[in-house]
C-alpha cells in the first residue's frame, strides 16, 4: 500500500508538472491517440492554426496537420512509442490551417498503453528557418559578391595586361595576332579580327582558339573573302558601328541564304553557339571587327562580358590607330633624315671614308642623328657626327638646320671649337628648343694632325690595322643649345699612316640593359678582334656590336675614316769602289759615293715626300739586303759626308 500511494504521489506530482508545462504555452503541448487529438493548449493551436472548438469537434489528427511527405515518418514514431514508451525527437513540418508549412521540432512520450495515448510536445521552428534562410541568403549574396569581384578583378587584370601589351607594341601585325591570343581562353573560346581590304571584304587577319584541333578550322576563314555588309554578326557590326551578341548560331546557319557555302561548312564544323562582334572604330569610322565566339559548352556572353568586350576593342583600336601614325612618322622621318645625310663623300685624295646609318628598330625613334664629310681647302678635310635630341620629325628637321648652320661656320672658321661655339650661339637664338650633342674635327692629309672639339658626344676611337683600339682623350664639353655663351676646348693629335678613326652616335653604345662604359669596352675590343684595315671594314666592325641585338630602341650613325698605309719603297745602291767611270759616272759618284763603309744613298716614293711625315732623300745604313726596314735617317756624325746636311728624322 505504501508502495502505491508513493506511485499515485509520483504521478500527480508529474501529471501537475505537464499541467504546469501546458498553461504555460512556451511549446505546443497535445494529447493524442490513434483516434485524433483530444487536447491542446494554445500555443500548438496557434501553430497549426487551430481553435479549440475544432479540437472538441474531433477534427484534428496527427494525420491531417502532417505534410504527406512525412506520413512515413510519423508511422516510425509510432511503433517507437509502443516499443520504447517514447521517440526521439525529429523535425517535420505541420499544416496550418491557411495551407503554410510550419517547421517544427517535436518529441512524444506515451502515458497510456490501452489505449494508446501519448503526449506530444512541439516548438516552432519557423523564427530559426527564417534566420537560417536569412543567413542562407547573405551567403548567397556574399558569395555572389566575391564572385563578381573576382570577375571583375580578372576583367581589370585583362584590360590592364592588354593595355599594357598594346603600350609596348608598336608592331600592328604583331599587335593584331597577340590581341586574338589575349582573349582566348579567358573571355572566349575562339577570337578572330577581322580588317577592311581595298576590295570591300572582310579578312581574318588574327586568329586563335583554345583547341589546338579545331584551330585549322578556324584558319580557313582566312580563305574566305567576306563582304562587308549580310547577315553574319560581324557584318552587321562593321557596317551599323554597334555591338552584335548572337546565341544558338547552329539553329541561324541554314536560314543563311547568302553565305558561300564553303563559309556555311565552316561555321559548322566550328560548332559555334554564341557570338559577340565588336566593331573596332577610329573615331566614327569602323576600321575592323573583333569577333569571339564561345562553344556551346560554355554560357553565353553576359552583360559584363559585352562591356569588357567593348572596352577592349576600343583599346585596340586606339592602338592601331597609333601604331599606322606611328609607322607613319616613322618613314617620314626615316626618309627625311637619309635625305639629309650625304649621299655621297666628295673627292678626298688620300683618306679612305665609310659612313653607315642603321635606323631604330623599335618605335618611331628615328630623326637626330647625322654625319658630314667637306673639304676645307688645302689638304684640310672636315668630319662632323652629331646628334639632335628626340625621335621625330621635328628632331629630323632640326638635324638638318644644325648640319648646315655647323658646314656655314666651318668654312668661316678654321677651330673646331669655335665652329660648334658659334653652331651653339646659332641654335640657343633660333632653334631654343633644341638640343644637340656633336664632334667637329679637322684632319690634315699633308701632317696627320688631327684637331677636335667634343660638345657633348661619345669620344672617337682611334684604330690601327694591328690591332690596337684606344678612344681620344673623353673630355666633353656642353650641349649645344644647353646655355649661351658655351666655350669648347679643342685637342690635338697626330695620326700616322694606317689610323683609322671612327665616328659614332650613343646608340652604337647605350642599352638600357647595360652600363654605357660596358658598351664603349665592347665596341673596342669589336675593333680590336677585327684588326680593320679599310675605312669600311672598321664600320663593319662597329655594326657588329649590334647583330646579337633583337631590336634597336635608337638609330646609329656611324663615320669611319682612315689615313692609307704608305709604303716605303728603298732603292739601295751598292757603293762603288773605282775607278768611276767618266760622264755618267762622275756624276753617279757625286751622288752616290760616300766615304763611310756600309751607307748608301736612299730615296722614298713620292706619296712619302707629299704627306712631309717623313725625312727627304738622306743617308741610312743600308740593311735591305738583310730583309730590315731602312735606317731612320740620320748620318753618322762623325763620318757625315762632307757639305751634305744632317738629315731630319720623320716630321
Amino acid at each position: 500500500m505504501r508502495a502505491l500511494t508513493r506511485m499515485e504521489a509520483a504521478l500527480e506530482e508529474n501529471t501537475g508538472l505537464l499541467n504546469r508545462l501546458r498553461e504555460a504555452n512556451v511549446l505546443g503541448v497535445v494529447a493524442s491517440c490513434e483516434q485524433g487529438v483530444f487536447d491542446a493548449n494554445d500555443a500548438f493551436l496557434d501553430i497549426i492554426g487551430y481553435s479549440r472548438e475544432d479540437v472538441a469537434a474531433g477534427r484534428i489528427s496527427y494525420q491531417t496537420i502532417t505534410a504527406p511527405e512525412f506520413a512515413d515518418r510519423d508511422r516510425e514514431a509510432i511503433q517507437e512509442l509502443i516499443a520504447t514508451g517514447a521517440c526521439q525527437p525529429y523535425e517535420k513540418e505541420y499544416l496550418h490551417r491557411d495551407g503554410h508549412r510550419v517547421p517544427v521540432l517535436i518529441g512524444a512520450a506515451v502515458v497510456d498503453r490501452d489505449p494508446l495515448r501519448w503526449v506530444t510536445f512541439a516548438i516552432d521552428l519557423t523564427a530559426r528557418q527564417r534566420a537560417e534562410q536569412e543567413r542562407a541568403a547573405l551567403l548567397a549574396r556574399e558569395q555572389a559578391a566575391r564572385a563578381e569581384a573576382d570577375s571583375a578583378r580578372e576583367r581589370l587584370t585583362f584590360l590592364l595586361r592588354a593595355s599594357a601589351f598594346a603600350a609596348a607594341t608598336r608592331n600592328r601585325h604583331e599587335l593584331l595576332e597577340h590581341a586574338a591570343q589575349l582573349v582566348v581562353p579567358g573571355l572566349a573560346d575562339n577570337c578572330v579580327v577581322f580588317l577592311p581590304t581595298a576590295d570591300g571584304t572582310l579578312y581574318a587577319t588574327s586568329l586563335a582558339h583554345r583547341d589546338p584541333e579545331r584551330a585549322p578550322v578556324l584558319a580557313e576563314f582566312r580563305s574566305h573573302e567576306i563582304p562587308t555588309a549580310g547577315p553574319l554578326a560581324i557584318q552587321v557590326a562593321y557596317t551599323t558601328g554597334t555591338t552584335q551578341v548572337l546565341g544558338g548560331v547552329a539553329a541561324q546557319i541554314p536560314l543563311w541564304q547568302e553565305l558561300a557555302p564553303g563559309l556555311a561548312d565552316t561555321l559548322v564544323r566550328l560548332r559555334a553557339d554564341s557570338v559577340l562582334a565588336a566593331p573596332l572604330l577610329a573615331g566614327h569610322r569602323p576600321v575592323g571587327v573583333l569577333a569571339l565566339v564561345r562553344d556551346a559548352g560554355r554560357p553565353s556572353f553576359a552583360e559584363t562580358d559585352v562591356k569588357v568586350a567593348e572596352e577592349f576593342a576600343r583599346r585596340l583600336a586606339d592602338v592601331m590607330v597609333n601604331a599606322e601614325t606611328s609607322a607613319r612618322e616613322h618613314t617620314i622621318a626615316e626618309t627625311l633624315q637619309r635625305a639629309v645625310l650625304p649621299g655621297t663623300f666628295p673627292a678626298v685624295p688620300g683618306l679612305d671614308l665609310a659612313a653607315g646609318y642603321l635606323p631604330a628598330s623599335d618605335g618611331v625613334h628615328v630623326g637626330g642623328d647625322w654625319y658630314d664629310v667637306f673639304p676645307l681647302g688645302g689638304s684640310r678635310v672636315g668630319l662632323v657626327i652629331g646628334d639632335v635630341a628626340g625621335h621625330s620629325i621635328t628632331s629630323a628637321s632640326i638635324m638638318g638646320q644644325v648640319r648646315s648652320m655647323l658646314r656655314a661656320y666651318a668654312l668661316d672658321r678654321p677651330h673646331p671649337g669655335d665652329v660648334l661655339e658659334r653652331t651653339n650661339a646659332a641654335m640657343v637664338r633660333l632653334l631654343p628648343e633644341a638640343l644637340a650633342s656633336a664632334i667637329y674635327a679637322v684632319l690634315d692629309l699633308a701632317t696627320g694632325d688631327l684637331v677636335y672639339a667634343n660638345a657633348g658626344h661619345p669620344p672617337p676611337l682611334i684604330t690601327t690595322g694591328a690591332g690596337d683600339a684606344q678612344y681620344l682623350d673623353s673630355t666633353t664639353g656642353v650641349l649645344l643649345g644647353a646655355c649661351a655663351g658655351i666655350s669648347l676646348r679643342g685637342s690635338r693629335r697626330r695620326l700616322a699612316p694606317g689610323t683609322g678613326i671612327l665616328f659614332y652616335t650613343d646608340g652604337l653604345i647605350e642599352d638600357r640593359r647595360r652600363d654605357i662604359d660596358e658598351g664603349l669596352s665592347a665596341l673596342a675590343a669589336a675593333l680590336r678582334r677585327s684588326r680593320a684595315r679599310t675605312a669600311d671594314q672598321i664600320r663593319a666592325a662597329a655594326e657588329s656590336l649590334l647583330e646579337s641585338e633583337p631590336s634597336r630602341g635608337d638609330d646609329v650613325c656611324l663615320l669611319a675614316a682612315r689615313l692609307p698605309g704608305l709604303r716605303l719603297r728603298v732603292q739601295a745602291r751598292p757603293v762603288a769602289r773605282g775607278p768611276w767611270p767618266e760622264g755618267r759616272g762622275q756624276r753617279a759618284r757625286k751622288r752616290d759615293k760616300c766615304d763611310h763603309p756600309g751607307w748608301v744613298r736612299y730615296d722614298f716614293h713620292a706619296p712619302l715626300r707629299r704627306f712631309g711625315l717623313w725625312p727627304q732623300p738622306g743617308w741610312g745604313r743600308n740593311r735591305c739586303c738583310r730583309g730590315s726596314v731602312p735606317g731612320s735617317g740620320f748620318s753618322p756624325p762623325d763620318q757625315r759626308p762632307a757639305g751634305r746636311p744632317r738629315s731630319r728624322p720623320g716630321a
